[in-house]
């Protein structure tokens, strides 16, 4: 018996008839869920012992410096930005990928898989340096000037240059040499910028005085800096 057309195209849609289905959403559709997909076992592969050491480092040290009394101004940012910058360093470890250089041709893009890596890794970092301000500041004086918008902008960049650099030192490396390689850039970045004269400084000792507003200013405009350094070192390698 002949088929009429709509039985026809009828049959060309019913399910199993060899037709795939239209795929929902576009390329930028499938990323996301590939990444999402990925999330899980690239935090597995991540090595989370340098976060973890500075972490329980850092618990203890806003928890013990001075304990009994309240922190002077001073000092609590001296805690503030000691744990920016240790977080940063561990925070590369998290872009070691040691099995990537033999790994062959991957199904995702290497942008994508180290990007992932440094959203999780940048997510604990931020979370643990905001649970040690809070820490901090509980410890403060009441009505003590300590601003969480110009610290938090100090302890990105530190975070983002302790990332950037250890992406870039993965495109050359394998193993925990490139985060070694970060850690060692990004102390002498740090130490360059303490060294600078007084009339330059960007790191002022107490809150709302002295260079603190042009200070921050700055931090707030290079800010983008190490971000599209990061980006440009995630790049697919050719």
């Amino acid at each position: 018996m002949s088929l009429t057309i709509g039985e026809r195209e009828r049959t060309r849609r019913a399910p199993g008839s060899g037709t795939p289905p239209a795929s929902s959403g576009g390329p930028g559709a499938r990323r996301v869920r590939t990444a999402l997909a990925l999330a899980r076992p690239l935090a597995r592969a991540i090595d989370w012992a340098p976060l973890a050491a500075v972490t329980v480092f850092l618990t203890a040290l806003v928890s013990l410096v001075e304990v009994g009394d309240e922190l002077s101004a001073g000092t609590a940012l001296n805690l503030m930005r000691v744990g920016g910058t240790l977080l940063g360093g561990a925070a590369a470890f998290a872009l070691v990928d040691p099995v990537a250089a033999n790994a062959g041709p991957a199904p995702v893009p290497r942008w994508v898989r180290q990007g992932l890596r440094c959203l999780l890794a940048g997510a604990v970092a931020t979370a643990v340096w905001l649970g040690a301000f809070a820490v901090v500041v509980s410890r403060l004086p009441t009505g003590q000037l300590f601003p969480l918008s110009d610290l938090l902008v100090e302890a990105v960049v530190c975070l983002g240059v302790g990332l950037a650099a250890a992406a870039t030192a993965a495109r050359f490396t394998s193993g925990r040499q490139a985060a070694i390689a970060a850690i060692v850039v990004q102390l002498m970045l740090v130490l360059a910028t303490v060294l600078l004269p007084p009339g330059f400084q960007l790191w002022p000792p107490t809150c709302g005085y002295g260079h603190w507003y042009e200070a921050h200013r700055f931090w707030l405009v290079m800010s983008p800096l190490p971000l599209l350094w990061l980006a440009a070192a995630n790049r697919d390698v050719r």
